[in-house]
């Protein structure tokens, strides 16, 4: 048997800390002297002592710890609590994670010129989406007009294959956008979403954009202009 002051030193808690435990019937002494009233702990109670900092450094509370004890949970039982625990804290993580990538992101566009609306970048997981598309090279000189025979083309395919169009038409930008003056090519693809599959034809494609676990989306309000 061990006195209060000798377990302390064994196990690594203050005395407070043990009178803590002791009141919340989380660690009592093995033995209280009724005349001296001095605590005394025995060599098991390490065992003990090792739950309660494995389940405090797994982030459970001195309460939630005092139930599981209190259950006498044996071993298989324990560690499957911990291993839930355990998956709680990684999706956590990974929340925090996703919120230090917008951070990130933030800072960078304003050290870059920024845009103004910065509440609205958001990092998203982007399902698939099956599409019907047309891809071109087309000069920027002609990017107007070009664009309005190709979102018309996609559009009357899908009528004539009684095609049912969904949410959000797109346009993705292959090659040639950073740098596009007048006189620059551009490689675009415009992008209507279907809720079903049909046949493409030569020019029309009938595919399905892949998942993107991790996309920097930003709300724009305003013209194309700006």
């Amino acid at each position: 048997m061990f006195r209060i002051g000798e377990f302390s030193k064994l196990c690594g808690l203050t005395i407070d800390t043990l009178y803590h435990y002791e009141k919340m019937k989380l660690l009592e002494p093995a033995v209280i002297d009724k005349f001296s009233n001095y605590r005394y702990y025995d060599a098991g109670q390490l065992v003990t002592v090792n739950k309660i900092m494995a389940l405090k450094d797994a982030s459970f509370s001195l309460e939630e710890i005092a139930e599981v004890l209190n259950q006498k949970l044996p071993l298989p039982s324990l560690i499957h609590l911990l291993e839930n625990k355990s998956l709680t804290m990684e999706e956590e993580l990974l929340k925090e994670m996703n919120r230090l990538d917008r951070l990130r992101t933030n800072i960078f566009l304003i050290k870059n010129g920024g845009i103004p609306q910065m509440n609205e970048i958001t990092i998203k997981s982007i399902e698939p989406i099956r599409v019907a598309s047309i891809r071109r090279i087309i000069p920027s000189s002609r990017f107007d007009e070009e664009l309005t025979d190709m979102w018309t083309q996609v559009n009357e395919y899908i009528d004539r294959m009684n095609g049912k169009r969904t949410v959000p038409c797109m346009m993705l930008y292959h090659i040639g956008w950073a740098d596009m003056d007048s006189t620059s090519m551009l490689e675009v693809e415009v992008v209507e979403p279907i809720t079903k599959s049909f046949p493409g034809n030569e020019e029309i494609k009938v595919y399905e954009l892949p998942t993107i676990d991790r996309m920097v989306c930003i709300v724009h309000k305003g013209p194309f202009s700006t």
